[in-house]
């Protein structure tokens, strides 16, 4: 397996920056968005649109996950060497040991730094509005009185219960990295396979968290608000990492253990 070329690494590299620039613009908004926007247009068209080192996103994605590959089953090789593992079942349970250590290696610290990068109540706040906006629509469909408010558009006010306010740890913008990151991580399988189930499981997380917010008008109005406080807590330090763990593995035994989903063998 050759190594990434000075200029695969150069395309690489812009296409990050270009991510970075269009996920700031869309978390944080206000007037250098749209400068972030046009400096991530410009990454996007230096990576994939120069006619002289013209390529498809698909096949630089391609590219650096096989050789990211390669160079992590040769280290796989390497510890199954060291702790002598030489029979089929001793090699597959060293590699699925490796490929565990390697996800949480990648998932924990992105999940540190994102939690410190967004620790203030509004560090999110143009995905807090529309979230907002979107149980606002929601909830008034079923005739439910809410409107918004506060300085921010953040804040649900309610006729009949308390206002509820969509901060920064209610957006479930965590939950979806995390759990993005698990399937991104996850060696094996075909990098664009995980791409896609990443994406769903984004969608699946935002309707998830939506559903979350949404149900707390009828909780509190049947079972009063203590209740719903027990339930809301439950679930936001408990119930929604043992989902996402169970999805996780659900996904590892149904689409990551499909033979058309695993990637080629690499050779050394």
């Amino acid at each position: 397996m050759q190594p990434l070329k000075r200029r695969e690494q150069m395309q690489a590299l812009l296409a990050a920056i270009g991510l970075l620039l269009v996920g700031f613009a869309l978390f944080y908004g206000g007037s250098a968005a749209t400068v972030a926007l046009i400096s991530a247009a410009g990454s996007f068209w230096l990576a994939f649109g120069n006619p002289s080192t013209a390529t498809t996103p698909q096949a630089l994605l391609e590219r650096v996950s096989n050789v990211v590959a390669h160079k992590l089953d040769r280290a796989e090789s390497w510890l199954c060497a060291q702790v002598g593992a030489e029979k089929k079942g001793d090699r597959t349970i060293v590699g699925v040991a490796f490929n565990f250590m390697l996800v949480m290696a990648v998932v924990l610290p992105a999940d540190l730094l994102f939690q410190h990068i967004t620790r203030g109540e509004n560090s999110l706040l143009l995905y807090q509005k529309f979230l907002t906006w979107f149980v606002w629509v929601i909830e008034s469909a079923f005739g439910i009185e809410v409107s918004i408010g506060g300085s921010n558009g953040t804040l649900l006010r309610y006729e009949e219960i308390i206002d509820l306010e969509i901060v920064s740890t209610c957006t479930g913008l965590h939950e979806t990295l995390f759990l993005g990151l698990l399937i991104l991580c996850f060696r094996g399988v075909k990098p664009l396979v995980r791409v896609r189930w990443a994406a769903y499981a984004a969608v699946f997380i935002f309707f998830e968290n939506a559903l979350r917010i949404i149900t707390a008008y009828p909780l509190i109005m049947k079972y009063g608000f203590a209740t719903w406080d027990k339930v809301h807590y439950f679930w936001w330090q408990t119930g929604q990492y043992a989902l996402i763990m169970a999805l996780f593995v659900l996904w590892v035994l149904t689409i990551g253990g499909r033979s058309e989903n695993r990637s080629r063998a690499n050779s050394v």
